[in-house]
């Protein structure tokens, strides 16, 4: 039985994508420098105020039914300031296949000294994937695992723990501690030690005109082998920021982002395939908007993550 080219690579975009989430939350972002939060639900509240990202991604902008993916996030601190919320819903559709799903964070920080906050959180949530297998062009057009379309919802439960000030992030997380197989259609467990988990860091370094932020950001499971991404970003006069960003998985990422207004940042990301697949494509682009509604101008946060 032969797929289509297309549907291959598709395919294997979803193993190689770029924080390599897994199954169950398998939407692919590159610039998890500019949203800590859609990896870490710990993260919430990080800005001192409420902050808004929407972010799109086009995957192999070349190649026909390759992934498209809408993340939309918020989240905030309360009033009392040890109390964090966030949300996010996120969309995702690949060739035959879609996968929409939401996820609502409620977690608990306190300060460690005067600058640093030690933070953690659970997100809850749930994904809800259809496949349209009439879309898959097969040679044997009465194979029966193609006749049927397929649907299924799975509960999410993510959870992070992170420890972060102005100048500095650590955080280690997990997209969902339930775990199911798609392909064998096994309903989902709870099975903490068959999760993905991410851990991330960085540190950030220089002069009021010109800071260096390197960062990394490691993916492990027993399913797949460790994966990582290494990332350096300068940042000039608060105002503009370019990075360079490379993985184990050979995928190298340029992306740049403009302070427009105090509140508000915009960032375009280029990544661009280095391995076996370089050949079958001409890059994937990626474009978000954050801005901060905070509770008094004053209060902008000055971290840069």
């Amino acid at each position: 039985m032969k797929i289509l080219r297309n549907t291959i690579l598709a395919a294997a975009m979803l193993t190689v994508g770029n924080i390599g989430i897994n199954a169950q939350n398998d939407i692919i972002v590159g610039q998890y420098i500019h949203n800590q939060f859609a990896i870490n639900p710990a993260f919430a509240g990080n800005r001192e105020g409420l902050t808004f990202f929407v972010g799109g991604r086009k995957q192999w902008t070349d190649i026909e039914n390759t992934p498209t993916s809408l993340l939309v996030s918020g989240h905030a601190p309360l009033r009392s300031n040890n109390l964090i919320l966030g949300a996010q819903i996120w969309n995702q559709t690949i060739h035959q296949s879609s996968n929409f799903g939401a996820g609502l964070a409620i977690g608990y920080r306190f300060r460690v000294g005067e600058k640093s906050w030690i933070g953690m959180a659970l997100q809850p949530g749930v994904s809800m994937k259809k496949t349209d297998w009439n879309k898959v062009k097969v040679i044997d057009e009465g194979d029966d695992i193609f006749s049927e379309n397929t649907s299924n919802t799975t509960p999410l439960l993510a959870f992070g723990l992170t420890i972060y000030g102005q100048q500095y992030f650590l955080g280690i997380s997990t997209t969902s501690l339930f775990v199911s197989d798609d392909f064998d259609k096994v309903d989902a467990e709870f099975a903490p030690a068959d999760a993905r988990y991410v851990a991330t860091g960085g540190i950030i370094f220089g002069s009021e005109t010109l800071k260096v932020q390197p960062s990394v950001m490691a993916n492990y499971s027993k399913q797949y082998d460790m994966d990582a991404v290494g990332t350096i970003t300068g940042i000039w006069k608060d105002f503009i920021w370019l990075d360079v960003a490379y993985s184990t998985y050979k995928e190298l990422n340029i992306g740049m982002a403009v302070q427009a207004l105090p509140q508000l940042r915009i960032a375009y990301n280029y990544s661009m395939t280095m391995g076996d697949l370089s050949g079958y494509n001409k890059g994937s682009h990626e474009i978000s908007i954050q801005y901060d509604f905070v509770y008094k101008v004053k209060t902008v946060s000055r971290r840069f993550f």
